[in-house]
C-alpha cells in the first residue's frame, strides 16, 4: 500500500502531497520518515532552474541511493553535498527539494550534481508549483514536510 508525505508552504496554506517510492528508494525513504514532520526554510535553488531546496539539518545524512540529475516535474529529491567538493559551499548541505518545472536539473556552479528522487507530486499541484515559482521574487518561505496517516 502506498504511503503518502504532505509539502505545505506554511505561511499560504499552500499544500500538494506527494507518494513515497518505498520500493525504488528504501533507504532513503525509511531515513527521511525517522525525522518527520520536518519544518525549515525553503529558497529557490541558485543554477538548478525550476527547483526548490528545503535545506536540513546536516545530522540528516542519507547516502546516494540510484541517485540521479535527470527529474521530471514533481519529483521529490534528497541530497547531501560535502562543501569541499563544490564551490560556494562554506559548510556540508543536506536537503530535500523538489522540481516545479520541466527545466529542472539538480545543479552547483561546477555542473549536474545527482539527488535520490524519494516521492513524486501527485493530484493538482499548479498552485504550489506557482508557489515554489514565486520564491524566485519573495525568497525563502517555511516548508512544512510530514509523513500523511491514512
Amino acid at each position: 500500500m502506498a504511503r503518502f508525505i504532505e509539502l505545505r508552504f506554511v505561511e499560504q496554506d499552500i499544500a500538494v502531497r506527494a507518494r513515497l517510492l518505498e520500493e525504488e528508494m528504501p533507504r532513503t525513504c525509511s531515513e527521511i520518515i525517522k525525522h518527520l514532520p520536518i519544518e525549515t526554510v525553503a529558497t529557490h535553488a541558485r543554477y538548478s532552474g525550476s527547483e526548490i531546496a528545503m535545506l536540513l539539518s546536516t545530522d540528516i545524512k542519507i547516502e546516494k541511493e540510484k541517485a540521479t540529475c535527470v527529474v521530471e516535474t514533481g519529483d521529490v529529491g534528497y541530497m547531501w553535498l560535502n562543501r569541499d567538493d563544490h564551490y560556494g559551499l562554506d559548510d556540508d548541505v543536506s536537503e530535500i527539494c523538489w522540481f516545479y518545472d520541466k527545466d529542472g536539473c539538480p545543479t552547483m556552479a561546477e555542473g549536474p550534481v545527482r539527488t535520490n528522487i524519494f516521492a513524486k507530486i501527485e493530484g493538482d499541484a499548479q498552485e504550489f508549483y506557482k508557489a515554489s515559482a514565486d520564491t524566485r521574487i519573495t525568497g525563502v518561505k517555511n516548508v512544512r514536510i510530514s509523513l500523511i496517516e491514512e
